[in-house]
């Protein structure tokens, strides 16, 4: 039997999805033959599991799933499937996929290594806060309020735990910060008053990024770094 290869037609997606539901999930190899699908089991697995899936969350990322992804991504690394865990309805391919596309599409404009310090240093001191700040300017525009009270981002994981975001200072910054409660993680990042000054001078202490940032280029492309989140 010749397997079909390239985009699934609704007609396949449909075939899968009521297979699943009669017959669970089982052996993709086996499932793939009985289902009737000219498709290999390793095909029907990443289609279930990264698009058919109930509870697969389609849609662009939101600004806190983006934050929540780089201060996770400080804490674990390249482990995406421990990543999705905290991001309900994403799967660790799509937020591979958002890592690769816009994360290091963005290390490489600045001209520095994903993983060097220089990078990692602009994440937490520049454009994480920067997002907390478009975060936060939604969330007041959404309510209509003109309340200077800054109030914590907070999401929900997979296991129904709570997870808050809160504002510190580059000095006392951390990865993350886990409270007694088990039921609780708290992902800490820079919020100041005066930002882009504090920020700035986090980096020069932290690595000489004065240096760095002389390049043209690379300046150019940190005042452009709204193209991250878009």
């Amino acid at each position: 039997m010749e397997l079909r290869r390239g985009s699934w037609t609704v007609e396949e997606d449909y075939i899968l999805m009521n297979y699943i539901s009669h017959h669970g999930e089982g052996r993709w190899n086996s499932l793939s033959r009985c289902a009737g699908l000219k498709r290999t089991g390793k095909s029907c697995r990443l289609r279930w599991l990264n698009y058919l899936r109930p509870n697969v969350r389609h849609g662009n990322i939101t600004l806190e799933e983006q934050l929540l992804i780089l201060q996770l991504h400080f804490r674990w690394g390249n482990r995406w499937s421990k990543i999705a865990e905290h991001l309900p309805g994403r799967t660790d391919n799509e937020i591979k996929n958002y890592w690769r596309t816009r994360v290091q599409k963005h290390a490489k404009q600045l001209k520095c290594d994903v993983n060097s310090k220089q990078f990692q240093d602009t994440l937490r001191y520049l454009w994480i806060p920067r997002l907390v700040e478009r975060i936060q300017a939604s969330k007041i525009s959404n309510n209509d309020s003109s309340s200077d009270t800054q109030q914590p981002v907070q999401l929900t994981n997979n296991n129904n735990n709570s997870i808050l975001i809160t504002s510190v200072t580059p000095e006392n910054s951390s990865v993350a910060t886990s409270s007694e409660n088990s039921n609780q993680d708290y992902y800490q990042v820079n919020q100041s008053d005066q930002l882009w000054f504090e920020d700035y001078q986090a980096m020069d202490q932290q690595n000489n990024i004065e240096l760095w940032m002389d390049n043209e280029d690379v300046f150019d492309n940190l005042c452009n770094i709204e193209d991250i989140w878009s």
